[in-house]
């Protein structure tokens, strides 16, 4: 009888004693509970996707809420800027496009996050590409995390590129070996030769190149990854957008008009109207069997190998931009001449991030939905599901194959894809893109003008003189001084 009451004390007190463990335990993954979240991106399915994937999950885990508000791309930004500006606080936190940094961390909207980054092991910081660490610094400070990885690559059809009649024939007309472009001659080639005739042997006329020229539409990255060669002198800052020590506009030098000149010939090498078209239409299009050439970020590799109506699933090659043979220099104000290709991969756009308000009143909740996006398994899971917008930015999201092939990608074409993509972002010459106050002013002013030299209206150079001189105007207005020292800090060179 004793033995038997003692035996059931000890059962109640192991019993109790498991309650408040579990109970401390349950304490602990409810931190959050009462808090509401209020999450901006732009409208789904891309982007808002992978909030609408992991917050039930973050609201199981952690008691809180997610509030999710979505806006058009175009409206994002202004959305963005106007709670900034007049200090709604409306937002706690909001994915959004790392082109938009200098304006956001600039000026101080986001919460700085290095200390919290730098304590978090789980995130493993040190997995993300150095490229992605870079496109949410500002100043030596981290104000968001990496939750994409955007560079553009160059798409081929191998089913053109390596036909062996196509070979001769090709080089028979041009007098050097068809193979993926090494420069953008050779790509200029190819899209010639491939365009107007029947190559794919299904009775249809097919085209040699896509890419995208509708102002609004991307123009401006499109065009500046061909640029990027003839201007970028290899561990030189500076290069591509302004003169770091009198914020005078490059973006009207020889290098730039030189491959304005290409890019604008391109337009006579597509479909009919490729002139108005942007990103989507190049991924639709070359899913579609179109052309023998794309470029565009990652997206048209997922369209061609993942969509149940593409046509080019298991035809898919593609590399890292072209380069040039020589490159100008806008410190000597001289060309030079190279014995092989000046590779300058673009990071067009630069990857969505995850910030966090300076004003929100939750500051470890917003940080903690982010980095659940952001962290090592689900952002392989984003990375490979349909429909998210993100591209793979983590050395772990070149390394395991398995979700990749789930997605739909088939070999040769996985392996090709994402080896172009690691290839482009490791390269040492690769290129940001812009990232200061204005930014989108600064675009637009350019696009405006690249629109009517690809129309044919206007030189490639009376283009870009036209477009150096309305960025100047913006230089101006938004103070020369300050935005040469936000350009400079940027670019990581010592304040002038």
């Amino acid at each position: 009888m004793w033995y038997r009451s003692r035996g059931v004390c000890f059962l109640i007190i192991t019993l109790l004693s498991i309650s408040l463990l579990t109970a401390g335990a349950s304490g602990q993954q409810k931190r959050f509970s009462g808090v509401t979240l209020t999450v901006i991106t732009q409208n789904p399915p891309y982007i808002a996707k992978a909030v609408q994937m992991f917050a039930p999950e973050w609201e199981k885990r952690t008691g809180g809420k997610i509030n999710l508000v979505t806006a058009p791309f175009g409206e994002l930004y202004s959305k963005l800027m106007s709670s900034f500006t007049l200090g709604t606080a409306a937002y706690d936190l909001s994915l959004f496009a790392s082109a938009w940094m200098g304006d956001f961390a600039g000026n101080k909207y986001l919460l700085d996050l290095t200390d919290r980054i730098k304590a978090d092991k789980d995130l493993k910081w040190e997995d993300i590409l150095p490229t992605y660490q870079q496109t949410v610094t500002w100043g030596g400070r981290l104000y968001a995390l990496p939750i994409d990885g955007d560079v553009h690559t160059v798409y081929y059809r191998r089913d053109a590129l390596e036909n062996p009649k196509y070979k001769a024939q090709f080089k028979a007309k041009y007098g050097y070996d068809l193979r993926p472009p090494q420069t953008w001659k050779e790509y200029r080639d190819i899209a010639e030769f491939f365009n107007g005739w029947d190559w794919v042997g299904d009775g249809k006329k097919h085209y040699g190149v896509l890419e995208a020229f509708k102002r609004g539409g991307q123009a401006f990255w499109f065009f500046m990854s061909h640029a990027a060669a003839y201007v970028s002198v290899p561990g030189q800052k500076g290069n591509m957008f302004f003169d770091p020590d009198t914020m005078k506009p490059q973006i009207n030098n020889p290098g730039f008009v030189k491959a304005l000149e290409d890019w604008v010939a391109l337009v006579k090498f597509g479909p009919p109207g490729m002139i108005n078209f942007d990103s989507g239409d190049v991924r639709s299009q070359f899913a579609a069997g179109t052309a023998a050439l794309a470029l565009d970020w990652g997206d048209t590799g997922i369209v061609g190998d993942t969509d149940p109506k593409s046509v080019v699933k298991g035809k898919i090659g593609t590399i890292v931009l072209p380069g040039s043979l020589e490159v100008y220099n806008y410190k000597t104000g001289k060309w030079t001449k190279l014995t092989k290709p000046n590779v300058a991969p673009y990071l067009a756009f630069g990857g969505w991030v995850c910030g966090v308000m300076a004003t929100t009143k939750h500051p470890d909740a917003a940080y903690d939905f982010c980095r659940t996006i952001a962290e090592p398994k689900n952002s392989y899971i984003a990375v490979t599901t349909a429909e998210t917008g993100l591209n793979p930015f983590r050395a772990s999201h070149f390394a395991d194959l398995s979700g990749w092939k789930k997605f739909g990608f088939v070999e040769p074409d996985l392996s090709s894809y994402l080896g172009a993509i690691k290839a482009s972002l490791s390269h040492p010459n690769a290129q940001l893109d812009l990232k200061l106050p204005g930014q989108a002013r600064y675009l637009d002013a350019l696009e405006t003008q690249l629109a009517r030299a690809a129309a044919g209206e206007i030189s490639p150079k009376a283009a870009l003189d036209a477009a150096a001189a309305e960025w100047e105007k913006i230089t101006n207005e938004l103070g020369r001084d300050k935005m040469r020292r936000l350009y400079r800090e940027w670019l990581g060179l010592p304040a002038k």
